[in-house]
């Protein structure tokens, strides 16, 4: 029986590196041949990510977008978005291909770069932008969830999908003007037992910022019914 394993976990090697000759794997983002089998873009694409370092700087746009409409304590995004760009494409493929390995990389990148701030220092707990059932089951996954839950691992704060819901089937915000996103939005959360979180520092996270009404809808929920709540937002990645 041993022997078998043995043979079996030698074949599964064989196979594995035979894959590997025939079937390289490729970058995400441009499909050049990857040198490192764990890595998933290319150290190019790596370079074209464009980090905003918005929290080291006293001048921080997002923070200044979003603080005119909701009270939030601190506000930061990772990378640059750009349409045609590398983390437009990984974006894409985390959101709309089941890319969860995408969430871990963000999540990493994240890590290496916000360990220092101050922005995860007092956060009791990590909640994403949720999604309405219906949409989640057409989809079958919140394309927030392991990002998420590495940041919670990283930065040893809870995690958590239950405390903020999606009450209302909203439309899509792609073609909408900022007026229309707010009105979308609009009552289109709710918390779920709101005074057992009283006090509470909440990080709201999401993919993608762009007027940031989604964002403010879900904060006004916070803020509306849980009492002495405070908020930070952190995004993937903030449209220019």
């Amino acid at each position: 029986m041993q022997k078998a394993h043995f043979l079996l976990a030698k074949f599964r090697n064989v196979f594995s590196d035979l894959l590997g000759i025939f079937f390289p794997p490729v970058c995400l983002t441009c499909d050049r041949i990857l040198h490192q089998p764990d890595a998933l873009i290319c150290h190019h694409c790596m370079g074209e990510l464009s980090f905003t370092k918005m929290h080291l700087s006293n001048d921080n746009p997002i923070y200044e977008k979003l603080a005119t409409i909701v009270p939030i304590e601190a506000a930061t995004s990772l990378l640059f978005y750009d349409k045609s760009g590398v983390t437009q494409g990984l974006i894409h493929q985390l959101k709309y291909h089941d890319r969860q390995d995408i969430g871990k990389f963000f999540a990493t990148l994240c890590y290496q770069e916000l360990q220092n701030s101050l922005l995860f220092k007092q956060i009791d707990y990590i909640v994403p932008v949720p999604l309405h059932p219906k949409k989640f089951k057409k989809r079958g996954y919140n394309q927030l969830s392991v990002f998420g839950e590495n940041l919670g691992n990283y930065f040893s704060i809870a995690y958590d999908e239950t405390i903020l819901l999606r009450s209302v089937n909203t439309d899509s915000q792609t073609k909408k003007s900022a007026e229309e996103r707010r009105l979308n939005v609009a009552n289109a959360f709710k918390i779920h037992k709101g005074n057992q979180y009283k006090g509470k520092h909440f990080l709201i996270i999401d993919d993608v910022l762009t007027t940031g009404a989604t964002i403010e809808a879900c904060a006004e929920t916070i803020f509306n019914e849980i009492p002495d709540a405070k908020v930070s937002v952190l995004t993937i990645s903030n449209v220019v």
